[in-house]
């Protein structure tokens, strides 16, 4: 299944998949390793490898759960696992602090990924009225597999499952290059590194307000069918919609998407994220590598980037146009 969903917990609303525990309030770090099924520790069991033809043999290791002997992953000998209690650990001092509430949790993929997800406090949001309610999460996500290092963001997206992860952590490298987010690989020195990020917390209210602004001044962008056409124009790269089937299908979703009005820009972004998360793709697993690693997740920062770019021009033709009325004015009198 793409959603990998393993075991976990929800507080509140429980995840669209109906899997794992809903909690009726955020639970400490050592309720939330039982509720979402990740009391369990990584084995590390050496082995030798022999290598290809004329190569050494060399020291490895397996990463084994000791719940159940599964085998997670084989990984060079100097690969330091992060246990699932520490993990949960490194929320401590920002629960205590006030400043954040666990908000989900689990297991994805037979235990080869886990994630931690925790609510910031004081950056919940509205774009429109009392529609479109955006929050800002810490998500923790991490491979006992060996496949990924340990990552450290800030996201809008309540991740739940494979698929909402995938759509999460596609802002990641992004989000690194903006000091938004760490990645810190499996070394001797992971713990230590992991205790110097406690900084960022505060980093990301100011990101997090910042796109909140984005949000609502596309919600305030009124759009009609030649910039709708425009828009879909500079995302997809052409203006001529027989050359890209999607093109109806993005229409379809400005008009009548998910809580979409068919009205502004907030509407037209989206649609196009609505297809990409959505719509695209043949099957389910197409899709997930699509939305978080394919091109779906550059597509996703142009329609984001386009739509400022909108918004920007509209501000630089009012600035002029009203420049040309005061001139009209002064020479009037």
């Amino acid at each position: 299944m793409a959603h990998g969903f393993e075991s976990g917990f929800f507080v509140a609303r429980g995840a669209w998949h109906r899997l794992g525990k809903v909690l009726q309030k955020p639970p400490t770090s050592k309720e939330a390793i039982i509720q979402s099924g990740l009391d369990w520790q990584v084995l590390e069991h050496p082995f030798y490898q022999q290598g290809t033809e004329n190569s050494e043999t060399v020291l490895r290791k397996r990463l084994v759960r000791d719940r159940d002997q599964k085998v997670l992953g084989t990984v060079d000998f100097d690969y330091t696992p992060l246990q699932n209690q520490d993990a949960f650990r490194w929320f401590d001092p920002l629960i205590e602090k006030g400043g954040m509430e666990l908000e989900a949790a689990g297991s994805l993929q037979g235990g080869r990924c886990i994630w931690v997800l925790a609510k910031v406090a004081h950056t919940e949001a509205t774009v429109r009225g009392h529609h479109d309610l955006i929050r800002s999460y810490l998500l923790l996500h991490n491979s006992h597999d060996g496949s990924t290092a340990v990552w450290l963001q800030f996201t809008p997206v309540r991740v739940v499952c494979m698929n909402t992860l995938a759509r999460a952590s596609s802002s990641r490298f992004k989000s690194l290059w903006r000091n938004q987010a760490a990645c810190i690989p499996h070394t001797a020195s992971l713990q230590e590194q992991m205790a110097k990020l406690q900084s960022l917390v505060d980093m990301n209210k100011l990101e997090f307000q910042t796109s909140v602004e984005d949000y609502r001044a596309m919600a305030s962008r009124e759009v009609n069918s030649e910039l709708l056409s425009t828009y879909l124009g500079n995302v997809l790269g052409t203006r001529r919609p027989q050359l890209r089937p999607e093109w109806a299908q993005l229409v379809e979703n400005f008009e009548r998407g998910q809580g979409n009005h068919g009205r502004t820009l907030w509407d037209a972004y989206n649609a196009v994220t609505e297809w990409i998360d959505h719509q695209q793709g043949g099957s389910n697993e197409q899709r997930l590598w699509f939305t978080g690693f394919g091109t779906g997740a550059t597509l996703r920062e142009k329609a984001h980037r386009e739509a400022l770019s909108l918004i920007q021009s509209r501000s630089t033709d009012w600035a002029k146009n009203r420049h040309h009325r005061e001139r009209a004015i002064a020479f009037s009198r």
